[in-house]
C-alpha cells in the first residue's frame, strides 16, 4: 500500500467537509516513512476513514489532525506481534472535540455504545465503526488505542506493521475479503482461484468481475488463450478500487453479484474519471442485457454463453489492448474503445438534477453533511429526524423520488421505518436506501428484507451514493431495469 495514496485519499475525502464545518484539517506524513507497506489497503483505509469520520462528527470547533510516521513503541507491551520488534508505522487521528471520559473509553469499542453510556444520540453514536476498526487492526497485525480528555479532544492511534504476520498474509492480498459473521466477529475469506495479479509484468490484462468460481476460472482460461493476463474480483464492492489501482485494459462484469447491484457498479465505473475510459463488457443474464448498453457497457454477452462467443470477446479485448497501448506510446492519449457517453453530465442523464430526496436521520450532523453533498448536485433535500416524521413527510409531500433511511434511530429504527413505508400503498413504491454504520455479513440482505431498495454503509462513499441514486431514481421513473429477484443468500436468482 503506497503511503502517498493514503494521504491523497484522506485529503480528497475530508478537505471539503472541513471547509464546510469551518474546521482546520492538518495532514502530516513524515518524510522518513517507507514509500509503501504491505497490508490490506482497502481495510486499512476503512479504519482511517472511520477514525476521521468520527473526529469530524464530534468536533464543532478547532480542528482535526492526521499524522502518520514511523513507530518504535507505544503499543501494548504484550502485543503478540509488535512486541517482537517489527518495523511499524503509527497513524494518529486527533481532534479538539467533546472528548471521552476515562471510564467510558472501553465502552466506545463495544457495539452501539455511546460515549456517555446513553442512547440519547445527542452527538450520534459510533455504532460498530470502532468495534470493527479495532478488530481489523488486530487482523492486520496491529493495534488501535485511544487517549482522550473530556472537553479537550481525543487521539486515536493505529499501529500497523510494515510487513504483516506470516499467518495473515491472505488478508494483505488484494484478493482477500473481510466479512463479519452473525456473532459480530471478523473472519478472512480469500478468493479460492489463483490469478495473475502478482505476475502482470506490464502485459495487457483484463479484470474479471465474477463471483461464480467455476465461471470465473473459465473466463480466466479464455483470457490466457487470447494472450491476456487476468485478475479476478469476486466482490463487486472492491472492483472500483481495483480498477483504479491496477488500470486493466478491460473489465468483464457479471451484473448478478451478491454484495452490490451490478448496475450501480457499472454506473460507478462509467462516471469515475479514473475508470470511465476503460471498456466494460457485461457477461450476465439475458433480462439485464439491453439496459446495460444504455448506461455505459461496451458490449453484452448473455448467459448461458457459448464458449466460442466468449473466446471471440477475449480475442477482441486483446486486439483492443494492443491498439490502445500503441497509441499511448505514440502520444495519442485518446482511449480506444471508450464509451461515448462515459464522460459528461451524469446528473442530467440520470435525472438527479431537480430530484427530491428525503433524509431520515436523527443525527443533524449527518443530515447536514449529506444535504451539502446532494445540493451540490442540484438535488432538492428534505429531512426528518425520526422515522415517524419521515413517514408523515412522505405521505404529505408529493414528488419525493427517494429516501435515505438511517438504521440506528431511537424509538423507531430504520428497519421498522422501512417496513411501515412499504406497508402503505400511497408511498410503498418509493426507493429506499438504508444507511448504516454496520458492516456485518448479511447486513445488506437484512436491509433488503426490511424493505430497502439498496444499502450503503457509513462513512458514506459519495460516489457510491450518487450511483445508487442515479440507478434507483432511474428505475422508479421507468428508465432503468427493475431489480432482479434475490434468493435468501442475496445472490441474484
Amino acid at each position: 500500500m503506497p503511503m502517498a495514496g493514503l494521504k491523497q485519499h484522506m485529503e480528497r475525502t475530508f478537505r471539503q467537509l472541513a471547509s464546510e464545518k469551518d474546521l482546520a484539517f492538518e495532514v502530516d506524513f513524515a518524510e522518513e516513512l517507507p514509500v509503501a507497506i504491505r497490508t490490506d489497503e482497502k481495510r486499512l483505509q476503512q479504519v482511517v476513514l472511520n477514525l476521521l469520520s468520527n473526529a469530524f462528527k464530534f468536533t464543532s470547533d478547532g480542528g482535526v489532525t492526521l499524522r502518520v510516521g514511523p513507530a518504535r513503541s507505544g503499543w501494548s507491551a504484550n502485543h503478540s506481534f509488535l512486541k517482537e520488534g517489527q518495523d511499524a508505522i503509527e497513524i494518529a487521528v486527533s481532534d479538539t472535540g467533546i472528548g471521552i471520559p476515562g471510564d467510558k473509553q472501553k465502552l466506545i469499542f463495544e457495539a452501539f455504545q455511546q460515549a456517555d453510556g446513553t442512547t440519547s444520540r445527542k452527538y450520534g453514536g459510533t455504532g460498530l465503526g470502532l468495534s470493527i476498526s479495532r478488530e481489523i487492526s488486530r487482523l492486520l497485525g496491529g493495534e488501535l488505542q485511544v487517549r482522550s480528555v473530556p472537553g479537550e479532544g481525543s487521539t486515536f492511534t493505529l499501529y500497523v506493521p510494515v510487513q504483516p504476520p506470516a499467518g495473515q498474509l491472505s488478508l494483505a492480498s488484494p484478493a482477500a475479503a473481510l466479512v463479519v459473521d452473525s456473532a459480530s466477529e471478523l473472519v478472512t475469506a480469500s478468493y479460492p482461484l489463483p490469478d495473475d495479479r502478482d505476475d502482470l509484468k506490464g502485459q495487457p490484462f483484463v479484470l474479471i468481475v465474477e463471483d461464480d468460481p467455476t465461471f470465473a476460472s473459465i473466463l480466466l482460461e479464455l483470457a490466457h488463450d487470447a494472450g491476456l493476463k487476468g485478475v479476478i474480483s469476486s466482490a463487486g464492492s472492491a472492483t472500483v478500487a481495483l480498477v483504479r489501482k491496477l488500470k486493466p485494459d478491460a473489465v468483464t462484469l457479471d451484473l448478478g453479484l451478491s454484495d452490490i447491484d451490478g448496475f450501480v457498479l457499472l454506473d460507478l465505473l462509467r462516471h469515475d474519471p479514473d475508470t470511465a475510459g476503460i471498456p466494460v463488457h457485461v457477461i450476465s443474464g439475458a433480462e439485464q442485457a439491453s439496459h446495460a448498453l444504455t448506461i455505459g457497457a461496451s458490449g453484452i454477452i448473455e448467459k448461458p454463453a457459448d464458449r466460442d462467443v466468449l473466446a471471440q470477446l477475449f480475442t477482441g479485448l486483446a486486439e483492443d489492448a494492443r491498439t490502445r497501448r500503441k497509441k499511448a506510446k505514440s502520444g495519442d492519449r485518446r482511449p480506444a474503445g471508450a464509451v461515448p457517453h462515459a464522460v459528461g453530465d451524469p446528473d442530467r442523464l440520470a435525472g438527479l438534477a431537480g430530484s427530491r430526496v428525503l433524509i431520515i436521520d436523527d443525527d443533524i450532523r449527518n443530515i447536514y453533511s449529506l444535504t451539502s453533498v446532494l445540493e451540490a448536485h442540484d438535488v432538492r433535500v428534505l429531512h426528518a429526524e425520526s422515522g415517524a416524521e419521515g413517514i408523515r413527510l412522505l405521505e404529505t409531500t408529493p414528488g419525493i423520488d427517494l429516501a435515505l433511511v438511517d438504521i440506528m434511530m431511537p424509538d423507531m429504527d430504520g428497519y421498522e421505518t422501512m417496513r411501515q413505508i412499504r406497508s402503505k400503498r400511497s408511498i410503498g413504491a418509493i426507493p429506499l436506501v438504508a444507511v448504516t454504520a454496520k458492516a456485518m455479513k448479511g447486513d445488506r440482505q437484512k436491509c433488503l428484507d426490511a424493505g430497502a431498495s439498496d444499502y450503503i454503509s457509513k462513512p458514506v462513499d459519495v460516489d457510491l451514493l450518487l450511483a445508487l441514486m442515479r440507478v434507483w431514481i432511474g428505475r422508479a421513473r421507468g428508465v432503468a431495469p427493475a431489480a432482479r429477484p434475490r434468493c435468501k443468500s442475496g445472490k441474484a436468482a
